[in-house]
């Protein structure tokens, strides 16, 4: 069974390249599709609450303000409400940069919280992927090691890709993902059915 989380079950080459395909996408996509949300949709709708409440409480003390200074003189009412409507706006519109800032700063912990279990989650399953099939490949002790550190730089990497991407740290951290890569070779190329010809061995 290619997708499984049962050590005991082998796993080929071409298993375990779509594990790391299938995985791949599927996080890939989780993580672009939280970080998104976490730092635009969101951050876009409190931004916009946010404005028109400025805008709101602007408006209403301009208003306040004209009545006031009209006082024992004609005034007339909705021109100074459509006044004070323009300068609820303006002033929302003057701060509109300074609010959205705030929303996203707000929410940025939330979007990286969300990449950091996306990573793990994908490292895990990774990392059984590889366990399985350096089980199969009869790889031993030490031999795991590089194999595991290149399944977590590389989930690592593919999840934190949409934050990496938008700060432009992209390439800073492109030899992560080929190290990962690169440390996964043993258990994507190692032989076949190794670990239960070892394990038949035994019983002899």
């Amino acid at each position: 069974m290619t997708f499984s989380t049962d050590l005991t079950k082998p796993l080929s080459r071409a298993g375990l390249a779509i594990n790391l395909v299938v995985l791949t996408a599927l996080f890939y996509v989780l993580s672009a599709a939280s970080y998104h949300y976490m730092t635009v949709t969101l951050p876009h709708q409190g931004a916009a609450h946010h404005s028109a409440e400025l805008a709101e409480q602007t408006a209403e003390k301009t208003f306040e303000k004209a009545k006031k200074a009209a006082k024992g003189k004609a005034f007339d009412e909705s021109a100074a409400q459509a006044q004070a409507k323009a300068a609820g706006e303006a002033e929302a519109k003057k701060k509109a940069e300074e609010i959205h800032h705030h929303a996203v700063e707000g929410w940025a912990p939330f979007a990286v919280f969300l990449l950091i279990l996306s990573a793990v989650f994908f490292a895990g399953f990774l990392s059984v992927a590889v366990q399985r099939r350096a089980n199969d490949a009869g790889l031993l002790g030490l031999w795991l090691f590089p194999n595991h550190l290149g399944a977590w730089l590389f989930a690592g990497f593919v999840a934190f890709y949409p934050f990496l991407s938008a700060h432009g740290l992209r390439n800073a951290w492109t030899p992560a993902f080929i190290a990962g890569l690169v440390l996964l070779l043993p258990a994507l190329l190692s032989g076949e059915g190794k670990g239960e010809s070892d394990h038949g061995h035994d019983h002899h």
